[in-house]
């Protein structure tokens, strides 16, 4: 190759280095996090149903205020009777000459007073759903926050397997190179080449798996964050601080007893409501009527304009029989409330027993990551020996790289448990020092 070529090869591989160097970005597990949250249609969708609960809030107000309705009408009337003069009925003029234009105007107010004690359940009954759905959206924040973990956990343990499968490779290769020398001086038989070769088919077979694993995870990732990742992408561990104080968890305050609790209170005012319709209902009512007629024109119609009738008056009426649709309107949301009060103790057993999950695994996982950490004092002293050994002739060099072999899969292990631990230290983070609630913000109406 003349110096022109070698001079041309390295510039386009150094300019393809810096490419790669622009493209390529370094993501921590927060900056992931709160791509994902940022990208979740599902928290999104729910803010919108807070907003929904919330305009339903303010609207079963309405219920308690009297409604004020105006109505109109212009018409050609045809008197197909002998009588003359106004017909009423009702208030309401049906009836006057024969062959005229006439013009109707009639004001209208109705006041509920069985309001005050049906309608208020309602109003509670949707400010506890309006309550429900923001806990319920929190309830989601967190289950998307430690999906993103378990996600961004499982893409690291893939890297940290492959890299090392690597490392663990060229040193089976190694030995391999090694062996095939001393079988060629007839220091050993043809069966350890053929060993070695094996382990080497293995560990290919590994890394198919490793990057198909590792490439699952990827996608995942960009499916939470909504944006595309390359290979040139890194991933930094997640921080393990390893002093986790484990406190009783209070259940009680989690979003999702919160969430399931206001949904009872909301049933319990739904069953309130139900009962009330047993009551009567009292209506206060006016109406004002206005009446203009004229055989000739509308404008004299208008003109003639003059008042007719005013009515007042309270309206009754209670339910004397429906067939028992009140009665099995009520036995269903006594049901349903029964029914939410054992989902209630569901939920505080069901959290209770993954938070002592948690915590167990935990506590075991530090145990082993301590005794990796004995393990590794041990093989690297193991390594020490052998290497001061084959300097004095002692030792062959196949047993120094077997025991680096074996050195390299003590690493790999226990950075994997590592990774487990830190996946673990933040779940118990989440739950029992709410670190959620820093993105609390996205769990509510801002649209």
């Amino acid at each position: 190759m003349s110096s022109y070529v070698r001079i041309l090869y390295v510039n386009i591989l150094f300019v393809l280095f810096l490419r790669a160097l622009c493209f390529a970005e370094t993501f921590t597990y927060e900056k992931i996090l709160k791509l994902a949250i940022e990208n979740s249609p599902i928290l999104r969708a729910k803010s919108y149903d807070i907003g929904i609960s919330s305009l339903s809030y303010k609207q079963s107000y309405a219920n308690i205020l009297p409604q004020i309705s105006v109505g109109n009408r212009i018409e050609k009337f045809e008197n197909l009777t002998k009588r003359t003069g106004f017909i009423t009925a009702g208030g309401q003029v049906i009836g006057g000459q024969p062959d005229e234009w006439r013009t109707v105007f009639y004001v209208t107010g109705e006041y509920y007073l069985s309001n005050w004690y049906k309608k208020l359940p309602e109003i509670n009954y949707y400010k506890k759903l309006k309550d429900y759905l923001i806990y319920d959206c929190q309830t989601e924040l967190k289950r998307l926050i430690k999906e993103v973990l378990d996600s961004y956990s499982a893409l690291l343990e893939a890297q940290i397997k492959l890299d090392y499968s690597n490392i663990i490779l060229n040193q089976l290769k190694e030995i391999q190179s090694l062996k095939k020398s001393m079988y060629k001086k007839g220091e050993i038989s043809y069966e350890e080449i053929l060993k070695t070769e094996a382990q080497i088919e293995a560990m290919l077979k590994e890394q198919t798996e490793l990057t198909r694993q590792y490439q699952i995870a990827l996608l995942k990732i960009s499916e939470l964050t909504g944006r595309k990742f390359s290979h040139e992408d890194t991933f930094q561990e997640i921080e393990l601080k390893g002093n986790f104080k484990f406190v009783e968890p209070d259940i009680e305050t989690f979003p999702e007893f919160k969430a399931q609790l206001k949904q009872k209170e909301a049933l319990e005012d739904r069953l309130k409501m139900v009962k009330r319709n047993f009551l009567p209902e009292v209506i206060l009512y006016t109406r004002y009527d206005l009446y203009g007629s004229s055989y000739y024109s509308f404008k004299e119609a208008l003109d003639n304009f003059k008042k007719t009738a005013f009515i007042a008056g309270i309206f009754l009426s209670m339910p004397i029989f429906d067939g028992g649709r009140l009665y099995f309107e009520k036995q269903k949301a006594l049901l349903e409330l029964k029914k939410q009060e054992e989902r209630i103790r569901q939920v505080k057993q069901e959290k209770f027993r993954e938070i002592q999950s948690f915590y167990s695994s935990y506590t075991e996982l530090k145990n082993i990551l301590k005794r990796y950490e004995n393990l590794m004092k041990y093989y690297q002293k193991i390594l020490d020996i052998a290497e001061k050994a084959y300097t004095l002739g002692e030792k062959s060099k196949l047993e120094i790289l077997e025991t680096k072999k074996d050195i390299a899969s003590i690493q790999r292990d226990m950075k994997v448990t590592k990774n487990t631990l830190a996946n673990l230290e933040k779940k118990l983070e989440i739950e029992i020092n709410g670190k959620f609630r820093a993105y609390e913000e996205y769990c509510s109406y801002k649209h």
